[in-house]
């Protein structure tokens, strides 16, 4: 481990070791990559997304508040109206002749558990694509909900529940922003939509995403930052594209060449300071 990096963990430690977390300081230094030693990441990474207060004291706490609200969010949310099981702590809930499976009513749950249905599936699709060959993403998280994960229990397992469950096309709404070639007709929906939905993680190999997710995490406006981020993208490759037909051009653009991240932040950074 080289002196400078030893030198930029320090500084993240004294930064952290704060009774109240100096946020700005803390994004400043996480702009420029967070080490991942003794945890800083994920701790940083909890802090700048909010998920943690700037007061260290009730860490603690707020942990403990926020696995309670995650519990009721499987109870709410991932369970299957009408089943439940009496030992957890769940009520069942029967079906009825007011609220049933084929109710249209908005405000019926079976209606918002078959809408909820649509979402976990893209996202379980989404995982479980971003890197196949990495077997983080195929396993169960450090945190399980045992009301969805042990397949001996009266609820359906959220995979059930996937493999059951149609996926409903979307239409992608028509935009005319970003870069469009007007000749070649490249719309910025036939690779935009991927970048931006999914953070670029499929762009990139996985400590470069990571890297890349340090920057934007850190900056207020993250998602205008991530956007100066595939504008970059889009610069760097500039000649290529011009130069390139619409079957090129495409297999470029979803098949992104870069892999310096540092490169493609940096310019994403001039083009931030040049607003």
């Amino acid at each position: 481990m080289s002196s400078l990096h030893k030198s930029r963990i320090a500084d993240f430690q004294d930064v952290l070791k704060e009774p109240t977390i100096a946020l700005e300081k803390l994004r400043e230094l996480s702009f420029s990559g967070i080490p991942c030693e003794g945890g800083l990441r994920c701790l940083c990474w909890k802090i700048l997304l909010n998920y943690l207060p700037l007061e260290r004291a009730s860490w603690t706490s707020i942990l403990a508040k926020q696995r309670e609200l995650y519990s009721q969010f499987l109870r709410e949310m991932i369970i299957q109206p009408g089943i439940a099981k009496a030992n957890m702590g769940v009520s069942r809930e029967d079906v009825t002749f007011e609220d049933h499976p084929l109710n249209p009513n908005p405000d019926s749950r079976w209606n918002t558990y078959f809408r909820d249905n649509e979402v976990l599936l893209q996202i379980d699709k989404d995982v479980r694509r971003l890197c196949p060959d990495i077997s983080f993403f195929q396993r169960a998280t450090e945190y399980p909900c045992l009301l969805i994960l042990d397949p001996q229990n009266e609820f359906e397992t959220l995979r059930k529940r996937v493999e059951q469950t149609t996926l409903k096309s979307q239409t992608v709404a028509r935009n005319r922003s970003g870069v469009t070639n007007q000749e070649q007709n490249i719309k910025p929906q036939f690779f935009a939509f991927r970048w931006l939905t999914l953070l670029l993680s499929q762009e990139f190999v996985l400590p470069d995403v990571i890297r890349i997710w340090d920057s934007l995490f850190a900056d207020s406006n993250r998602f205008d930052f991530l956007l100066l981020v595939c504008c970059a993208m889009l610069i760097l490759i500039r000649e290529q594209l011009l130069e390139g037909d619409f079957t090129v051009n495409m297999r470029l653009l979803q098949d992104y060449p870069i892999t310096d991240v540092c490169q493609v932040l940096q310019k994403a950074k001039e083009l931030q300071d040049s607003q």
